[in-house]
């Protein structure tokens, strides 16, 4: 019910709703994070309002570790919300350079960037893709660093090489994020997880301290849900369209966001949805692997780091911003659920120039804004749809 939202993530079925508005109203609703628990294999989870909320607090904990440590570096291509989960838990963000393989750090790059004042890395799992997990450690490890994950958008995946080693729990920290766009779309909420019971005793204390909320927000959650699941219906998706507010496909920094405690209804209804992860990753590998097969002999299109894994969005990058821009258009007039990602390098948002003061060049981090395109695989992506596309990219890279 929410495939005509771009970037749209999985459905929820309203079984699930009906499910977990039931059990929020009984006395054992405080064991609502049980399957998530189950299912990730880690009993030190922290449920927050969301990802970014998350990230502050994992920064806030790591801090109190090593107050003497002020700086993070993130990648220069990534979601603003990183920098300002930074900037909110008084630390500096330090930008460095992605590479192209797997869209993790640069070695070299990072080797550059790590240092004494280095409180954490954030490697950033683009696309639900494992980043280069080994490498970052090993410098991390030199330096004393904490490395903290952002698997926003890969709850869920493993390593490609193992079926076990889920993403968000190989490095110090990590995080996932229930936001729209991501594998469990909940329009709120995130989770920190983390193997350390020093860090989430740090954690757990600050947590204590974040405003708890009552029923009302939890009844106001139901009903934004239930009309973002109206208003998504093919039919009726011209009226949010319209709705400046909901900032569809907009990428936004805001310096200033809700910390607290998540809304119980959305944590039962994850906990509800977590029966569905691995079926929605097949159905996206399977997606996948039909646009591998389908668009990688297109020329002067760029093959993807796997052909065979379940990305929350297809990654392909094409030779130029040109023909990116041509290939996009007519990908979006035909209405597959194409889109672009990140627009520009965080250095170059004109909202974060000012606050991160960084004028240096980040060329695959520039090359990846310029020529990046990402396909739909959810398992609203019709065989229609999936043709559609293959057009698109045809017409659009033929001379």
């Amino acid at each position: 019910m929410f495939y005509s939202l771009p970037p749209a993530g999985n459905k929820i079925p309203i079984r699930a709703i009906l499910r977990a508005i039931k059990e929020v109203r009984k006395e054992d609703a405080e064991n609502f994070l049980e399957p998530i628990k189950i299912y990730l294999a880690t009993q030190n989870l922290l449920f927050l309002s969301s990802g970014r909320a998350a990230l502050w607090l994992i920064l806030k904990a790591l801090s109190k570790l090593h107050p003497e440590r002020a700086e993070v570096v993130i990648p220069a291509y990534t979601c603003p919300a990183l920098a300002s989960a930074v900037l909110k838990a008084g630390l500096k963000p330090v930008l460095c350079d992605i590479n192209l393989n797997d869209f993790g750090f640069s070695r070299e790059a990072l080797e550059g960037k790590v240092s004494k004042k280095t409180l954490a890395v954030i490697l950033v799992h683009l696309f639900g893709y494992p980043a280069n997990i080994h490498e970052v450690r090993e410098i991390c490890q030199k330096h004393g660093t904490f490395m903290v994950e952002d698997a926003a958008q890969a709850f869920g995946n493993c390593l490609s090489d193992s079926d076990g080693s889920k993403l968000g729990l190989l490095g110090d920290a990590g995080f996932f994020s229930f936001g729209r766009g991501k594998p469990i779309s909940l329009m709120h909420g995130g989770l920190l997880v983390t193997n350390s019971e020093e860090i989430f005793s740090k954690a757990a204390e600050i947590y204590g301290d974040l405003n708890h909320k009552g029923d009302f927000p939890n009844f106001r959650y139901g009903i934004n849900l239930a009309s973002y699941s109206m208003l998504s219906n093919p039919h009726m998706y011209w009226i949010p369209q319209r709705l400046p507010f909901l900032h569809l496909g907009e990428t936004i920094f805001e310096p200033d966001f809700v910390r607290s405690e998540g809304t119980q209804l959305a944590g039962v209804l994850a906990g509800k949805m977590i029966e569905s992860v691995e079926q929605e990753k097949e159905v996206r590998q399977a997606n996948s692997e039909w646009y591998s097969g389908n668009l990688g002999n297109i020329p002067r299109v760029e093959a993807v780091p796997s052909t065979r894994f379940p990305y929350l969005r297809y990654p392909l990058l094409v030779k130029d911003r040109e023909m990116r821009d041509g290939v996009l258009d007519l990908l979006m007039s035909q209405g597959t659920g194409a889109a672009m990602f990140y627009p520009c390098p965080l250095n170059e948002l004109p909202v974060l120039r000012e606050v991160l003061k960084d004028n240096r060049d980040y060329p695959n981090a520039r090359k990846l804004s310029d020529t990046l395109i990402t396909l739909p695989v959810h398992s609203g992506v019709t065989e229609t749809i999936r043709n559609k596309i293959k057009f698109c990219f045809s017409e659009r890279t033929r001379n």
